[in-house]
Order: C-alpha cells, then sequence, then structure tokens
C-alpha cells in the first residue's frame, strides 16, 4: 500500500510536469520541424509542487506575412534552423514571431518576446528593422540582420549585415596604393549599382585616391563602344571598379583594357556560372562569401544545403541565416562575443569591431580561364 502511494505521487508529478509542457508548446513556432531539437528548460525541482517555468528560447522575428518580404524572410528563417538543427540537442529552442512590416508590428512583436522570456532575439532583416529594434534597448542581447543608420545603438545590441557598399568600400581601401590612385567607375543605371559606386568613390577619395572618370552603361553593345572611346582618351589609369549586374559585366568586360586591374563586388559574379559563361570575365578580381566557392571550408561543410533551389539573392539570405544562429550563441553571453577573434562563417569571416557590428571577411578571387581561383582572404 505504501508503494502504491509513492506510484500515486509520481503519476501525479508527471501528469504536471507534462501539463507545463503542453501549456507553453503551441507559440514555439520552430518546433513545427524543430520538434526534434531538444527544449532546454530552467532547472526545476520536479519534487515540488509543479510551479511552470518561463520556456528559455531565442525569439526570431520575421516579416514572413509580408509581401513584398516574406521570401527573404523564409529564406533566413529556414537558414536558421539549419544552424540549429546541426547543433542537435545541444540546441537552445528557438521561437518564431511572423509578423507583417518592420514597423509598428516589429515593435510589438519584440515587446511581446521578450515579455515570454527570451533570452535572446533576432531580427530586422532591413535598415529600417533594425533601427526599430535598436530604439527598443535591447534588454536582452539582440541581433539585428541588416545595419541601422549611424548612430549609438544599445549595448546588448550587434549587428550583421550583406552589404555590399562594404564589399566596394573595402575594395576602395585595399587598392589603393602610393603608385595607384587614379580610377575609373563603370556604374550601372540602377539604385544599387548607384550606391556601390558611390561607396567605392566616397571611400577612395577619402584615402586620397583621384577619379579619373565615372560613366554611366547599360547593358548593350553600344555601351562597350562608348567605354572603348572613353578608355582612348583616359590616360594612366591605375584601376576599374565595375558596379554592374552579372549580365552587364559580363557583356562590357571585353571593351575594357586587359592591362589595367578591374575589381567587382559579388554583385557582378554568378558564383553557379559555367566556365564559358566566365571566361568572358576573366581578370576580373572579386569578392565572395565562403558559402559559394569555398565548399571544404569546415562550416559550409557543416550545415545542410537548402531543400530546394532558391534564387540567388535568397540563397545569401539562407546563409545569413545560418550564421547569425551561430553568433545568437555568441551574443547570449556578451562576453563569448567580445572575447572570441572571429567566427569562421558562412557568409565570411565574422569579427566584431570596436562597436557592436560583425564584419564579415569574403574571400577574394580571380577568374582565370572561366573559374574562380582564391587569392586570399580580404578583411
Amino acid at each position: 500500500m505504501h508503494n502504491v502511494s509513492r506510484l500515486g505521487l509520481a503519476i501525479l508529478c508527471l501528469g504536471s510536469l507534462l501539463l507545463a509542457f503542453s501549456s507553453n508548446a503551441a507559440p514555439i513556432a520552430s518546433e513545427e520541424p524543430a520538434a526534434k531539437i531538444s527544449r532546454t528548460l530552467s532547472s526545476a525541482d520536479t519534487s515540488a509542487a509543479a510551479t511552470p517555468q518561463k520556456p528559455r528560447f531565442i525569439a526570431l522575428i520575421l516579416p514572413q506575412t509580408s509581401r513584398a518580404l516574406g521570401p527573404a524572410a523564409e529564406a533566413v528563417r529556414t537558414g536558421f534552423l539549419a544552424g540549429a538543427m546541426a547543433d542537435g540537442r545541444r540546441a537552445v529552442p528557438f521561437r518564431l514571431y511572423p509578423i507583417d512590416d518592420e514597423g509598428a508590428t516589429l515593435t510589438a512583436a519584440y515587446r511581446k518576446a521578450i515579455a515570454e522570456g527570451a533570452l535572446a532575439v533576432v531580427g530586422g532583416v532591413t535598415r529600417d528593422g533594425a533601427s526599430v529594434i535598436a530604439r527598443e534597448g535591447a534588454p536582452v542581447p539582440t541581433l539585428a540582420l541588416n545595419a541601422p543608420p549611424e548612430g549609438a545603438v544599445p549595448e546588448n545590441f550587434y549587428f550583421v549585415s550583406l552589404s555590399l557598399e562594404h564589399e566596394a568600400r573595402f575594395l576602395a581601401r585595399e587598392t589603393i596604393t602610393d603608385n595607384k590612385k587614379r580610377a575609373v567607375i563603370l556604374a550601372g543605371t540602377s539604385a544599387l549599382a548607384k550606391r556601390l559606386a558611390d561607396s567605392f568613390e566616397k571611400e577612395w577619395l577619402a584615402k586620397r585616391g583621384e577619379i579619373v572618370g565615372r560613366l554611366t552603361v547599360g547593358s548593350e553593345v553600344a555601351d562597350g563602344l562608348k567605354i572603348k572611346a572613353s578608355f582612348e582618351k583616359w590616360r594612366d589609369v591605375s584601376l576599374v571598379f565595375i558596379a554592374l549586374d552579372a549580365k552587364a559585366a559580363r557583356l562590357l568586360r571585353p571593351y575594357l583594357p586587359n592591362a589595367i586591374p578591374i575589381y567587382a563586388t559579388s554583385h557582378s559574379l554568378n558564383p553557379y556560372a559555367g566556365v564559358i559563361e566566365n571566361r568572358d570575365l576573366d581578370g576580373v578580381r572579386y569578392l565572395e562569401m565562403p558559402w559559394f566557392v569555398e565548399r571544404d571550408h569546415l562550416a559550409v561543410m557543416s550545415y545542410a544545403r537548402p531543400s530546394a533551389d532558391l534564387p540567388l539573392d535568397y540563397e545569401r539570405l539562407y546563409a545569413l541565416g545560418i550564421d547569425a544562429w551561430r553568433l545568437t550563441q555568441l551574443v547570449m553571453t556578451d562576453e563569448r562575443a567580445r572575447n572570441l577573434p572571429s567566427l569562421d562563417g558562412v557568409t565570411g569571416k565574422l569579427t566584431l569591431d570596436s562597436g557592436n557590428q560583425f564584419v564579415r571577411s569574403l574571400t577574394q578571387l580571380e577568374m582565370r580561364d572561366g573559374q574562380p581561383r582564391a587569392l586570399s582572404s580580404a578583411p
């Protein structure tokens, strides 16, 4: 009889624990595919009466229900999940908060996540979204997936981005030398191309370089002839920076002098293009993330590829989702983020600067005989 009483008490405690699990399980969106990931709960005295503990989780706030941003948000989500799945049973669960924009609903979701006990928050895929999150003061470690406008940010707030403008500024800083100060800029007609050209030019001039010429071009043969005519007038050109998409870069590269170094961001080359398509780009030096060009990289090999083919820009966001998962594990303990020299990520080597930004170092490549050849790792 005494043993029966003990058994009844054990069943009662088990029932209370299961009730605590079921009452908290519904909002944890990551458990849709991530039920395989072990839930990590606060330690509790299970011999005591069942006072439910707040679940410990990472909040992932993404504009999944936005018509414009939904596909990008889904790419980040699946990459983030790939990061969590690779950690297996050690992974802290994450809870998805889908929103329809990165304005007021982002603010509400952020506050809700904090109230529900989030250990850390990840979100802000646009610059506006990153700014919205920064204004919340980061009461828990917070990682934004874009760079907020320049200005002070809370101590607990971190950010990482896939900024092409950063690539352009890097190229301007690292390619200028005492004997190489005269640059030509070829820019496409899109808003992005203009931003890349502006970023390169601003950094180049800050380093006391000269701009010999700046030409806006399309993707027609006539634009190639315009380039050829311009180079007949320009003298002592040290290098050419091209702010062009892949189609325009491939068409216009043959009109550039072979003797002058040519530099580009990852915007100008398709990492999945074949040898025949790339032959016209021979001699172009550019930057790219390890995810596409270093398949034997330890981190790249450790994470699942997307289950379906993604447009190139979305696959970049998938890779960002993986690194966001990894960085979140660091920022949850601030000392780890501050003391780690760098993290070998799939989007690049990630280093926390003197502020709160994780700066990506990319792989430098040169196209040779239609194939990308790694030169070095670029800070």
